[in-house]
């Protein structure tokens, strides 16, 4: 199959919207992987798939009905052709017959109808440079490396946003993973989890760590296990994640100081009134931009 260039349309990437199908794409993706992703992560493999779901719409739209010519098949009286090298030109086959070439030896001469006029072509001829696709130019609109430098941040925020509003997805240690795979983690594992970092004098411990100390369901990928834990920790009151970006690690919130659990006063928020309307969109964009935890923009789940 002749390789496609993608043309999308302007600002494609910009004004993307996160819709059903990409959310039951990334689902399954998930159910076969089996591996919890983060959602820069997701928003790769999304980009990607959009960039091949766009490619075999615009394929299936360029072919319409019709077969795609090659030289090295063979044609029957009738048959509807599209053709790559004439810019997806499309005809319908009037007539075969013998070629007469010694040259060239035994192959078919195809009488083929457009719109405005009748064409000759070669066919059942193995070797011929049209029988192999042509290496598509570079694209920028198709390279998910160049889509994600220009839009990844703003990708991943919609992409966010989206996930946050399904249920049958959980988000935990900044991965997310399908509700339905989750391991069972049992009051007694926590239990073990409390004793085992008090036993350690209240330091933050990786869950590596925890689970080197508590016995965990056997036969689940080790990826599937930790994932699991550190919902269940998430999930429990007692337990509060600490590590720095790109690191998980828990401690137990009873043995945080003082002004770890609760917020100095210079960084507890106190809301003021204000009109809104007194905004304009520059100001509006910048808020967005800045994505603070207290804004009241309409992008915020």
């Amino acid at each position: 199959m002749p390789n496609t260039q993608l043309k999308l349309v302007a600002d494609y990437w910009l004004n993307f919207v996160v819709t059903k199908r990409d959310i039951d794409f990334l689902q399954n993706y998930l159910f076969e992987t089996e591996v919890p992703l983060a959602e820069r992560e997701m928003t790769r493999i999304l980009v990607e798939e959009r960039i091949r779901y766009e490619r075999e719409a615009l394929t299936k739209q360029q072919k319409g009905d019709g077969e795609v010519f090659l030289p090295k098949e063979s044609y029957k009286k009738g048959q509807k052709l599209v053709f790559p090298a004439l810019n997806w030109r499309k005809g319908e086959v009037l007539s075969v017959r013998p070629g007469n070439n010694p040259e060239i030896g035994v192959f078919d001469v195809l009488e083929v109808a457009f719109d405005d006029a009748t064409r000759l072509f070669a066919a059942s001829l193995p070797e011929h440079k049209l029988n192999n696709p042509v290496e598509e130019a570079p694209n920028p609109e198709a390279d998910p490396l160049i889509i994600l430098e220009q839009y990844g941040d703003e990708l991943v925020k919609k992409l966010e946003m989206a996930l946050l509003a399904d249920e049958s997805l959980i988000r935990s240690a900044g991965q997310w993973f399908p509700r339905a795979l989750i391991v069972d983690v049992n009051e007694g594992h926590l239990n073990l989890a409390e004793a085992v970092i008090e036993m350690a004098g209240g330091d933050p411990l990786s869950m590596a760590s925890l689970m080197e100390q508590i016995d965990m369901p056997a036969g689940v990928s080790r990826n599937l296990l930790e994932f699991s834990f550190n919902f269940a920790l998430q999930e429990d009151g007692r337990f509060d994640e600490v590590g720095p970006a790109g690191e998980v690690l828990w401690c137990l919130k009873r043995l945080e100081p003082e002004e770890v659990q609760q917020a100095p006063a210079a960084l507890k928020y106190n809301p003021i009134d204000y009109d809104r309307a007194a905004l304009n969109d520059q100001m509006l964009a910048l808020e967005y931009q800045l994505d603070d935890e207290f804004s009241e923009t309409e992008q915020k789940s």
